[in-house]
C-alpha cells in the first residue's frame, strides 16, 4: 500500500477551497512539497514481522536492533542515516539476505513481515493496506526520513551515572602516582596497567599468592552491579584503585580491595548515537583515557573524574565508524583504530593523539591508497569501492619502538575482488586487509607488513591479539610476534622484520589445505572458493569448518612466558552443508556436546600438550600467573581456575550471566585478587549460547573479585 503526499497549489486557494481540503488532508499533508509514495504496513504485518525478527534476527543484530560491529544497527541515527528517504526495496534486499548462511530461506511474505516491524520500530505507523511482498513494488516507496523518530537513540537516556567528581574522600585516590613509560613497559606486580596487563599482550600476571594449593579456598571479597549490555570490559588497577569502563559509556573509580565507588564518569552521546561494546581504557600519567561510542577519545583526571581534554576523531564525514578496541598508549601517545560499521569508503584508519594535549599527532589508513605502495592489491578498485581494515584489538607494542596491530576486511559481496583484473600488474590481496602491520609510534610510518591471509571472502579474519615474545627457533632465539585468526592457524613473525618463522594448524577448519613452510603462503580449498556464479552469505557459506565466529575469536589467549605454554580458548563449530545451523565438527558421543575447547600448546615445539572439552564455548579470555593457574569463563556462566599443567580444573564457580570480558589479577595491601566482569554480550555470546542451547538471564551485568579468606 501507498500513502500519497499532494502537492500544495500554485495559485491563490479560496477560503472555502482550503476549508474543504482541511476536511481531508492532515496539516502534514498540506505542507508536503511534491507528490512521494511511502511505505506503509498493516499492524498484523508489523506483529507477525516482530515474531519472524525474534527469531530468526535478534541473535545477529540483537533484542532491540541494536547491532554490533559489523552487524548493522536497525534502530535510531544509524537506521535514519542508513534508509531514510530511500526506497523501501533497498532495506528488502538487505533483510532478504539474511539469516547468514540461509539466505533466502523465509517465505518473501516473511520477510515483508520483519520490515514491517523494523519501519515500526523506527517510528512508521501501521495502515489499513499491507506492505507489498514484490521487490519490483516496494522499489516504487520511499522510508520518509521525516517520520523515523531515531527510536532507542542513546542521547534522549538521562545520565544515571555521572557522580561529578569525588564521592568521598579517598586516601587511595590521593595517593595516585603518575604512570609512566617505564611502569607501562615493566608494570608493577600489584598493578593490572594495560588490556592485557603488559603491552606484549601475553595476559599473564607474576603473583602467585593465589597457587594451586590453596585456590579451592577462593571466596567472594566484594562486588559491584555495572551497567547491562554488550561489553568485554578489562578492568585497569593501579595503586588500589580499579577503573572500570561499561556500556553506556561510564567509567568509575573503585577501591579495588572494598568495591567503594569513588567517583563515575557518563559520556552524553551526541546525534542520536547508541552505545557500543567496550573492551577498556588506558591509563597513563595522571589521566585515564577511553573511546566513546560517539567516537571520541577523551581523558579524565584519574584524581578526581573531570575531563582533562576532549578530542573528537575526523572521519571526514562518514558516520558509520566505531571504537571496538582500548588505547594503547606507547611513548606518551593513544594509539587506537577504528571499525567501520558499514562498507566506508577508502577504509578505516589507525591514529595517535599527544596525551598531554590530546591532539593527533599522525593517522596511518589501513587501506592501501591507490597511488601508494599496496595500491596495487585492490584489483583496480577506485579508493572510494575500497572498504575493511577494521581494528578490534588494541595493538601490541615493544620497545624498538614499534607498534603491532591488526586489522581485517568485513566480507566481501560484490564481484570487484572475485574476478581477475586484465592487468598483470594489479593483484586481489586487499591490503591490509588480515595483516599484522609494524607501525613506528612516533610517527605512525609503516616499518613492515605480513599479510596472513589474502582476499578473504570468508570473514576468516585475523583481527586479534598480537603476542611479543622471545622463543627459541631451530636453535635460534628470536623475538616473535605471534598471532592466531579465525581459522585457529597460529603464526609467528620475526618482531623486527616480519620475517615469517612458522605456522601451526590446530586442526579445527577445512578451508587451507596448504601452508607454504616458506612464505606462509595458504593454498584455499577450491570447495570454499565462491563461484562466481554463487552468492556470498553475509559471513560464510554453508560446508565451511569454522562458521562465521571463527574457531577462535577475541576471547584473547594468555602465554606464560617462563614455560612458552600458550593458552588458546577454541569454539567447535562449522556450518551445515543443508540447514545452516551450527554444529560440532567431530561429531562424538563421548563429547556430550562439548562445544567449547582449551588447547595448550608448547610455542617452541608447536605442539599440542594438552586439550580439554566443556559445555560451554569460552566468552573470557584467558589469564595465567606464575602460581601455575589458569583463568578461563564461559558463555555458560562458569569462572574456573585450571592447572597450567595438566587443565585440570581447581576451583569453579558459577556467576550470574555469561563471563564476556578479560578477567584480571592484582594485590592491594599484600591480598591478591582475581577480578572478572559477567554481562549478557554481543553477538558472539548470543550465538555461542543458542548454539550450545544455553539459557542465559536477559539481563545483569556484575563486576565480581575473588581472594583467599582473610
Amino acid at each position: 500500500m501507498i500513502r500519497t503526499r499532494f502537492r500544495t497549489f500554485a495559485g491563490p486557494l479560496t477560503s472555502t477551497a482550503l476549508s474543504l481540503l482541511s476536511l481531508i488532508f492532515t496539516p502534514t499533508t498540506l505542507l508536503a512539497a511534491e507528490d512521494e509514495t511511502v511505505a506503509i504496513f498493516t499492524q498484523a504485518q508489523a506483529t507477525a514481522g516482530q515474531a519472524g525478527y525474534e527469531e530468526n534476527c535478534a541473535s545477529c543484530h540483537g533484542n532491540t536492533l541494536e547491532g554490533f560491529g559489523l552487524i548493522p544497527s536497525l534502530t535510531g541515527a544509524v537506521f535514519a542515516g542508513r534508509w531514510g528517504d530511500k526506497p523501501a526495496d533497498q532495506l528488502a534486499n538487505s533483510i532478504n539476505r539474511m539469516p547468514p548462511g540461509a539466505e533466502g530461506s523465509l517465505d518473501p511474505s516473511e520477510y515483508t513481515q520483519i520490515l514491517a516491524y523494523v519501519l515500526e520500530h523506527n517510528g512508521l505507523s501501521a495502515g489499513n493496506t499491507e506492505l507489498p511482498t514484490g521487490i519490483d513494488a516496494l522499489a516504487a516507496l520511499t522510508i520518509p526520513a521525516s517520520e523515523l523518530n531515531n527510536a532507542g537513540a542513546a542521547s534522549s537516556a538521562p545520565l544515571l551515572y555521572n557522580s561529578d567528581g569525588p564521592l568521598v574522600s579517598s586516601s587511595r585516590l590521593e595517593s595516585l602516582t603518575a604512570v609512566t613509560d617505564d611502569m607501562l613497559l615493566n608494570p608493577p606486580a600489584d598493578d593490572w596497567l594495560n588490556w592485557r596487563r603488559t603491552r606484549n599482550a601475553h595476559g599473564h600476571s607474576p603473583l602467585d599468592q593465589i597457587n594451586k594449593a590453596n585456590v579451592e579456598d577462593l571466596q567472594l571479597a566484594w562486588s559491584w552491579s555495572l551497567p547491562a549490555g554488550e561489553n568485554m570490559m578489562t578492568p585497569i588497577v593501579h595503586d588500589g584503585v580499579m577503573f572500570t569502563y561499561s556500556y553506556g559509556d561510564v567509567l568509575q573509580a573503585m577501591d579495588a580491595a572494598t568495591g567503594e565507588l569513588l567517583w563515575s564518569f557518563q559520556r552524553q552521546l551526541e546525534g542520536g548515537k547508541s552505545p557500543g561494546m567496550k573492551k577498556g581504557a588506558a591509563i597513563y600519567d595522571d589521566k585515564i583515557v577511553f573511546a566513546t561510542s560517539d567516537i571520541h577519545l577523551i581523558a579524565l583526571e584519574a584524581k578526581t573524574g573531570k575531563i582533562a581534554w576532549d578530542h573528537k576523531v575526523d572521519g571526514g564525514g562518514e558516520d558509520s565508524f566505531l571504537f571496538r578496541s582500548a588505547p594503547l598508549i606507547a611513548n606518551g601517545k593513544a594509539i587506537i583504530g577504528l571499525t567501520g560499521r558499514t562498507a566506508v569508503e577508502g577504509g578505516d584508519f589507525i591514529f595517535a593523539l599527544d596525551m598531554d594535549t590530546g591532539e593527533e599527532v599522525w593517522r596511518f589508513y589501513t587501506i592501501a591508497r591507490p597511488d601508494e605502495p599496496g595500491g596495487h592489491t585492490w584489483n583496480g578498485l577506485p579508493l572510494e569501492e575500497r572498504n575493511g581494515g577494521s581494528i578490534w584489538i588494541p595493538g601490541s607494542f615493544d620497545a624498538d619502538p614499534v607498534s603491532y596491530t591488526h586489522l581485517t576486511l568485513p566480507t566481501n559481496r560484490e564481484d570487484p575482488l572475485r574476478t581477475p583484473h586484465p592487468d598483470p600488474n594489479m593483484t586481489r590481496d586487499a591490503l591490509y586487509t588480515n595483516s599484522t602491520v609494524a607501525l613506528d609510534a612516533d610517527t605512525g610510518e609503516l616499518a613492515w607488513h605480513y599479510q596472513h591471509i589474502s582476499n578473504d571472502q570468508l570473514d576468516h579474519d585475523w583481527a586479534f591479539e598480537r603476542q611479543i615474545m622471545d622463543l627459541r627457533i631451530n636453535g635460534v632465539h628470536r623475538k616473535a610476534v605471534v598471532t592466531g585468526g579465525k581459522l585457529a592457524i597460529f603464526e609467528a613473525l620475526d618482531a623486527a622484520t616480519g620475517e615469517y618463522l612458522f605456522s601451526f594448524d590446530l586442526d579445527m577448519q577445512n578451508v587451507v589445505t596448504e601452508i607454504d613452510t616458506r612464505t606462509g603462503r595458504k593454498t584455499i580449498s577450491p570447495a570454499a572458493i565462491p563461484k562466481l556464479d554463487q552468492v556470498i552469505s553475509q559471513y560464510s557459506m554453508p560446508g565451511i569448518c569454522p562458521d562465521w565466529l571463527g574457531a577462535r575469536n577475541m576471547q584473547s589467549t594468555a602465554y606464560n612466558p617462563d614455560t612458552k605454554m600458550l593458552y588458546i580458548p577454541i569454539s567447535d563449530t562449522c556450518l551445515d552443508d543443508d540447514s545452516g545451523e551450527r554444529w560440532q565438527k567431530y561429531p562424538d558421543d563421548t563429547t556430550k556436546g562439548s562445544w567449547g575447547i582449551i588447547k595448550a600448546v608448547n610455542l617452541e615445539t608447536q605442539k599440542v600438550v594438552w586439550e580439554q572439552r566443556q559445555s560451554g564455548p569460552q566468552a573470557s579470555a584467558n589469564m595465567t600467573t606464575d602460581s601455575g593457574l589458569l583463568f578461563i569463563g564461559s558463555v555458560d556462566r562458569w569462572f574456573k581456575a585450571l592447572d597450567q599443567d595438566t587443565g585440570e580444573v581447581l576451583w569453579e564457580r558459577r556467576l550470574d550471566n555469561a563471563l564476556n570480558s578479560y578477567p584480571v589479577t592484582y594485590r592491594v595491601d599484600g591480598r591478591q585478587y582475581v577480578a572478572v566482569a559477567t554481562n549478557v554480550g554481543g553477538i558472539h555470546t548470543r550465538t555461542m549460547k543458542n548454539a550450545a542451547g544455553i539459557t542465559l538471564p536477559v539481563a545483569g551485568a556484575t563486576m565480581w573479585v575473588f581472594a583467599l579468606p582473610d
